[in-house]
């Protein structure tokens, strides 16, 4: 959904405060839902939140489909009825982060964890690979269906899954003795900050990639999905490596990790080759693939179980409202700024949230 909007947003002659606007309204409202839909999770159990959840937002899809039969997608139905879908949104992510811990314990928890990360990643090959295809064979109102439909197979197995994992049937999972309980507040929150800086100063690259294709490559749909299928192939090799760093010192990984990633990403800047830019694109996906799962295995393992719904609901919120915010200041930053020098702005300033991260004690002690 994200990506063709980003993508048709110039054709369809959108400006750069209007692209902004739209990537705000289908992530910004998650920010006020994501903490109340977490207790709702805690409370009701996991099955009930989700339910409403991809209903709702495939219910709110099939309208905006509807509307843009014409040919035109237009931009207040995009505007209201995203709004909406994304206020629903962090109740699925919520709720399988809360379901895991509660049906696999001890070790296998962060494999678990590394599995689950998979539907982090997938959303960029399904999403990419289908998007020149679907333009091509449906058009850009047409390619709506797509999501429509992605949403309903997730309802049809989210019924499967078991029912009735409230706090109440919480299983605590294991304690870790090298984080001491008096420090708990300063590595759960630092964690997530880190995570909340990374996702906004990264934010650019979803907002200045379709330019940077069509300007700096000389590219069009093709070489766009491209781009972002090798990343999420590189995310996806990496997983297998994230079990065994989820186990050292997770803040301390993922700070190196930001640092790590925005380096890589660092020569787009300057790169003006499609394969060279591919590549770049692939070895930063291997960078960022273990991240999610680090940090979800430590909140779960620091967090009371009883609160897993609302850290993860929070959590949603933040991370997806910090990416929006991140790009709306790119597309407006690319009125004035050639794209390649957006995203290498982007990069750095990754490399420097990762830094100023590693400076908290706290962070880089929780084992």
């Amino acid at each position: 959904m994200l990506f063709l909007l980003l993508w048709i947003a110039q054709p369809q002659g959108w400006s750069g405060i209007q692209t902004a606007l739209v990537v705000l309204a289908l992530r910004l409202p998650t920010l006020a839902a994501g903490v109340l839909i977490g207790r709702a999770i805690d409370r009701w159990g996991i099955l009930l939140p989700m339910l409403i959840d991809l209903t709702g937002r495939s219910g709110l899809l099939t309208v905006l489909f509807l509307l843009s039969r014409g040919g035109d997608v237009p931009l207040a139905a995009v505007l209201v009825l995203g709004g909406l879908a994304g206020t629903l949104s962090p109740a699925t992510y919520a709720a399988i982060r809360t379901l895991v811990p509660r049906i696999v314990t001890g070790r296998h928890l962060v494999k678990a964890n590394a599995v689950v990360a998979v539907s982090d990643q997938i959303p960029l090959l399904l999403g990419t690979i289908l998007l020149a295809p679907a333009i091509a064979a449906f058009g850009a109102a047409g390619s709506l269906a797509v999501p429509v439909v992605l949403l309903l197979l997730a309802l049809s197995l989210a019924v499967t899954l078991p029912r009735g994992t409230t706090s109440r049937t919480a299983r605590t999972p294991p304690t870790d003795g090298g984080a001491r309980r008096r420090n708990w507040t300063t590595h759960i929150v630092a964690i997530v900050a880190l995570s909340t800086m990374y996702y906004f100063v990264y934010g650019p690259f979803e907002t200045a990639a379709p330019a940077y294709v069509r300007d700096q490559l000389a590219g069009d749909e093709t070489t766009y999905g491209l781009l972002w299928t090798l990343f999420g192939v590189g995310a996806l090799a990496a997983l297998p490596f994230a079990p065994r760093l989820a186990r050292r010192r997770p803040g301390v990984v993922n700070a190196v990790g930001a640092i790590v990633w925005g380096l890589v990403m660092l020569p787009l800047a300057f790169i003006q080759t499609p394969v060279v830019a591919a590549a770049v694109f692939l070895i930063g996906g291997l960078v960022w693939g273990p991240y999610t799962t680090v940090e979800t295995s430590a909140l779960q393992r620091w967090v009371d179980p009883a609160k897993h719904g609302a850290v993860f609901g929070l959590q949603r919120s933040l991370l997806t409202t910090a990416t929006p915010l991140g790009a709306a200041c790119g597309a407006i930053a690319l009125e004035a700024v050639p794209p390649g020098i957006v995203l290498g702005a982007s990069a750095a300033a990754c490399s420097l949230a990762g830094a100023a991260a590693l400076l908290i004690r706290g962070l880089r002690t929780a084992r």
